[in-house]
C-alpha cells in the first residue's frame, strides 16, 4: 500500500479544495423552520444542493434524495463503499473573533462554523473522489459520498435515506470524531421519570431545578424552601435567604455525559448538602433516589447496571436534568453501555429502582452501540491506511460518544482530528488547521481508495 502520489495530488489541488469548502461554509445551514422543498429549512438545502451542484461540475452522478440528503458517486460494480458527512451545522452563538460564516483565513488557520463539523472533510472528500478518478485508480467497488442535512437535530435525513429505499454501502467511514478511528461507541440510554402533582412535606420546596442538556453534567444547581433553615458550610454551596425563604445553590463541574466521571454534578452536591433536613413529602423520596442511587457513582453500581468489558469500558450514568414544581417531579438520566450492556435491562432496573422510591418511570429511549471487530476487513484498512499516511502506529479507540456511522450498522468514525488537537466542534471560533485539514482529506482518500477494493 503506497498512497503518496494520491496525497502529493491532494496537495496539489489545495487552493480549489479551499475555495469549494470555503464556499459551502459560507451558507449558514442551521436547521430551521421546514418550508416546501426545504424539510429543514432553506439553510440545510443549500448547502444540499451546493454540494451535489460541485459534485456535478466535477463530473460525477448526483442524487438529491427528496432535498433530505443526497449523494455524488463514481465508479462501477456491484457493491458501493461511503463516506457520509452532515452539511447542517450548530447555531454560531457567542464569542467569536471572526465571523462565523465568512470562511476567514488567518494565520494558517481557516475559521468557521463546520469548518471541522462537518463541512471541512466532507467537501473535502468531494475532491478526494476528483483525485482518485484523475490517477485512474483501480476501483472495484463504487465509491459514493452521502450528504446529510439533519445530523446536528436527530438524523432524520439519513433515515429517510434508508426509508426511501436508497443503496447501503457495504462499508464505509465518516469524518465525524477523531483519528486513529473508532471500532465502538457505547449503546446508550435515556431515561425520564419522576412524579405527577407531587405532594409537599414538612418543609415547602418552592423551587429545585438545574441542568442545560441531558448529555452533559450540570454544573448549577438550585433549590427555594419556604421559611429559613439552617445549612451546613458544604463546599459549593452558597446559602442566603430572601424575602423569608432559603434559597441553595451549588456549583459543579460541567463534563460531557460520556465521561462523567470528570465532572462534580451540582444537583448531587446540593442535595447531599441539605440531606440533614426533614423536607418530607415527594421532594424526599426524589432526594433520596438520587443520592442513593446515584451520588457520586457515575458507573451505575448502586442501580445494578454497571456493565464491564474489557475491551469497551464499562457503564457511565448522568443526572442531566432535574426540576421540581407543583405540577411535576422529573429527572432525565443519560446511560452509556458496553458491549455487554443490554438496553432492556437498563430499562427494567431503572423501573424497579424508581417505582422502590415511589417515583414513576415516564419514558425510555435507545440507540443501539455500534461494534465493528478490530479484525474486519474495514478496521482493517483503515488502520493500514493511518499508518500508511501517518507513520504512527496506533490503535482503533471505544468511546462513550456516539458519532453519525451509528446511521450504518458497518461503517466507523475515520478523523478529522488528530490526537492531542483541541476540541473545537460547536465551539466559538470553530477553526481547523489547514496543514492537518489537506492532511485530513488526504486520509480520506485513502481510505475511499482501499475500500474500494475487494479484498
Amino acid at each position: 500500500m503506497d498512497y503518496s502520489a494520491l496525497r502529493e495530488k491532494i496537495d496539489s489541488m489545495q487552493e480549489e479544495i479551499l475555495e469549494g469548502i470555503r464556499g459551502c461554509v459560507r451558507i449558514e445551514s442551521v436547521g430551521g423552520t421546514p418550508e416546501e422543498g426545504a424539510p429543514y429549512g432553506r439553510g440545510p438545502k443549500e448547502a444540499l444542493e451546493y454540494a451535489l451542484d460541485l459534485g456535478k461540475r466535477l463530473g460525477f452522478k448526483a442524487v438529491n434524495v427528496d432535498n433530505k440528503a443526497g449523494y455524488i458517486e463514481m465508479g462501477e460494480g456491484e457493491e458501493m463503499a461511503a463516506v457520509l458527512g452532515h452539511l447542517d451545522v450548530v447555531p454560531a452563538g457567542e464569542g467569536w473573533s471572526h465571523p462565523p460564516f465568512a470562511a476567514e483565513i488567518q494565520d494558517g488557520c481557516l475559521y468557521g462554523r463546520g469548518v471541522v463539523d462537518d463541512k471541512g472533510p466532507t467537501i473535502g472528500a468531494i475532491y478526494g473522489l476528483k483525485a482518485i478518478r484523475d490517477l485512474g485508480l483501480p476501483l472495484n467497488r463504487r465509491l459514493r459520498i452521502i450528504f446529510g442535512t439533519n445530523e446536528e437535530r436527530g438524523c432524520g435525513c439519513i433515515k429517510h435515506y434508508v426509508k426511501s429505499g436508497q443503496e447501503l454501502p457495504v462499508m464505509g467511514i465518516t469524518p465525524d470524531a477523531e483519528y486513529p478511528m473508532i471500532f465502538f461507541e457505547k449503546g446508550m440510554t435515556t431515561v425520564e421519570g419522576g412524579l405527577k402533582n407531587p405532594s409537599q412535606g414538612e418543609i415547602r420546596v418552592l423551587e429545585f431545578g438545574g441542568g442545560t442538556a441531558a448529555n452533559i453534567v450540570p454544573m448549577y444547581s438550585r433549590l427555594v424552601l419556604e421559611g429559613k433553615h439552617q445549612i451546613p458550610d458544604k463546599e459549593g454551596i452558597t446559602v442566603k435567604y430572601e424575602k423569608g425563604n432559603t434559597v441553595i445553590e451549588a456549583e459543579g463541574v460541567s463534563a460531557h455525559a460520556s465521561v462523567p466521571e470528570l465532572g462534580i454534578n451540582a444537583a448531587v452536591r446540593l442535595l447531599k448538602a441539605v440531606s440533614s433536613l426533614k423536607i418530607g413529602g415527594d421532594f424526599q423520596k426524589f432526594s433520596d433516589f438520587i443520592c442513593h442511587e446515584i451520588g457520586e457513582e457515575t458507573n451505575g453500581s448502586s442501580l445494578g447496571i454497571c456493565f464491564r468489558d474489557e475491551e469497551t469500558g464499562e457503564t457511565t450514568v448522568n443526572l442531566g436534568l432535574f426540576s421540581y414544581t407543583d405540577e411535576e417531579v422529573y429527572l432525565n438520566l443519560d446511560i452509556r453501555y458496553p458491549k455487554n450492556g443490554k438496553a432492556e435491562e437498563v430499562r427494567n432496573k431503572l423501573d424497579k429502582a424508581l417505582s422502590a422510591y415511589g417515583l414513576e418511570f415516564f419514558e425510555g429511549r435507545s440507540v443501539n452501540m455500534l461494534y465493528i471487530p478490530k479484525d474486519s476487513e474495514l478496521i482493517q484498512k483503515l488502520m493500514a491506511v493511518y499508518e500508511e499516511g501517518t507513520g504512527e502506529i496506533s490503535e482503533p479507540k471505544a468511546i462513550g460518544g456516539g458519532t453519525y456511522a451509528k446511521m450504518f450498522s458497518n461503517m466507523a468514525a475515520f478523523g478529522p482530528v488528530f490526537p492531542g488537537d483541541a476540541e473545537v466542534a460547536h465551539q466559538p471560533d470553530e477553526r481547523v488547521e489547514i496543514a492537518k485539514l489537506m492532511k485530513s482529506i488526504g486520509l480520506t482518500a485513502a481510505a475511499m481508495a482501499e475500500m474500494s477494493k475487494v479484498v
